[in-house]
């Protein structure tokens, strides 16, 4: 039997009256098992995504690790409870992740109803149990990985969701550049010659490269502020749909293929691909890679955070997983009592309040520096003020000198010309004397006379010209 169930509808429908009963009445107690929980994978952030939407819904989940780790510590501080073994009481219903933990839990509690969550084909990890009777369904989240299971030898019933994205926590800080000038390789396996293409490709552009992940050495659960800093995120499967919930271009791009930008025109190939990049079948080609990158548009991060709010939003992939649960639970009585449900509103109400505080007291040093930055911008604009009045200052004084030189000039080349003229004067004079001593003196003195009168007429018509 196969199921097939998207976020657009709930298909997923209990089979009984029981059932029904128990949907209407949702009191489950679910067990999920995965192998390890240690380092940042799309399994380990599956399985903590999907345990705090159970919560949400007032359900009871247990996260069973054989390895814990890192990722064990993150589900704790997010108040969702981990066990070590299988000392539990027995659930209504099982979930498992892996083949290890999948016949484990199935020798345990043979008799409850257990559902395998199908993450990858890549790995015999990751594949179903080939016993018949062990797992009652497997979920898968992409149509590669159900024709996969769909040439298992062992049929099992197959019950296609897609991938859950904690969109309240994986929301837009900011929006993209107009230009690009940072990408972000964002996964646990780009390295080698695919990881070069791409960086010689983008780097002539201007674009700075940063990396999370295994091949970085910098796996980390928080990637919210990494997303944020870039323009673009590179990457595959789950990290494309991380990089679309805040808001990012997001390039699908990997070791194993790519098919590049996420778009609502090519959305639902990749999304049935897994966005593993072998959707559009295209191969390495660096000229393609700059090709690409002049396609850029920060406006893709908007169409990308739509597409997973319609499909991806996990609180509507938790309401389907409910469904099946409840599908394959047998009836149980109801365990939800008024103070089972206040202790769980009260622990509910207390981790909103923590992370309240927290933003809180997070936001106290960004205050801080809010304020010193608007001092800073303040006591700027005072200095530019202050820069342009002596601008203005000396553009005046130096239209001044300007002025002034000018006029220096005007009246040495004046004075130059009375010296001509009078010259010119002299040399008249000296024409006009005659060897009589008596008449040179007369006539000297009456020359000179004149020659007086023209250089104080000279000087007022000269004096005029400069006062105007």
């Amino acid at each position: 039997m196969v199921v097939r169930s998207f976020a657009g509808g709930r298909q997923c429908r209990p089979a009984s009256p029981a059932a029904e009963k128990l949907c209407q009445d949702p009191s489950v107690r679910i067990v999920l098992g995965t192998y390890q929980f240690d380092d940042v994978g799309g399994s380990e952030t599956y399985a903590i995504t999907i345990a705090e939407q159970f919560l949400k819904l007032g359900h009871d989940i247990t996260i069973y690790v054989k390895a814990p780790g890192k990722m064990a510590q993150v589900a704790r501080e997010r108040a969702i409870r981990i066990a070590t073994d299988l000392e539990l009481p027995t659930p209504d219903v099982v979930l498992s992740q892996d083949g290890v933990v999948a016949y484990e839990i199935s020798a345990r509690w043979p008799e409850v109803p257990h559902a395998f969550i199908c993450h990858s084909p890549l790995f015999e990890l990751q594949t179903p149990p080939a016993v018949p009777g062990v797992v009652g369904a497997v979920v898968v989240m992409s149509a590669r990985f159900e024709d996969r299971l769909r040439a298992l030898a062992t049929k099992h019933r197959i019950v296609r969701f897609r991938q859950p994205i904690d969109v309240d926590r994986l929301a837009p800080r900011g929006a993209a550049r107009k230009q690009p000038k940072k990408a972000l390789l964002l996964g646990n396996y780009l390295q080698g010659e695919a990881k070069r293409f791409l960086v010689d490709a983008w780097s002539g552009a201007g674009v700075e490269f940063m990396q999370v992940g295994s091949p970085a050495g910098t796996n980390s659960a928080d990637i919210v502020q990494a997303i944020a800093e870039a323009d673009i995120v590179v990457g595959k499967a789950r990290a494309i749909l991380d990089a679309m919930s805040c808001g990012r271009p997001a390039y699908v791009y990997d070791v194993f293929g790519t098919d590049g930008w996420v778009t609502p025109q090519v959305y639902e190939a990749m999304e049935a691909d897994a966005f593993a990049g072998l959707a559009l079948s295209r191969p390495f080609d660096p000229a393609q890679l700059v090709t690409d990158l002049g396609a850029y548009d920060p406006l893709m991060g908007m169409a990308n955070r739509k597409l997973v709010m319609m499909h991806h939003h996990a609180r509507i992939h938790a309401q389907q997983m409910i469904d099946l649960c409840s599908d394959l639970a047998k009836p149980t009585a109801s365990r939800t009592t008024p103070k089972l449900e206040l202790s769980r509103l009260v622990a509910s109400n207390w981790r909103s309040e923590s992370k309240l505080l927290s933003a809180r007291i997070a936001f106290g040093p960004v205050a801080e520096r809010a304020k010193r930055a608007e001092d800073e911008v303040s006591r700027l604009r005072a200095e530019n003020g202050q820069y342009r009045r002596t601008i203005e200052q000396l553009t005046r004084e130096l239209n001044i000198l300007t002025t002034g030189e000018e006029r220096n000039d005007f009246r040495r080349r004046m004075a130059a010309k009375v010296d001509r003229d009078l010259e010119a004067d002299q040399g008249k004079l000296s024409e006009n004397t005659t060897d009589e001593p008596g008449v040179k003196i007369h006539m000297s003195q009456i020359n000179r006379r004149v020659v007086i009168a023209k250089i104080k007429r000279l000087i007022r018509k000269h004096y005029r010209r400069l006062t105007e």
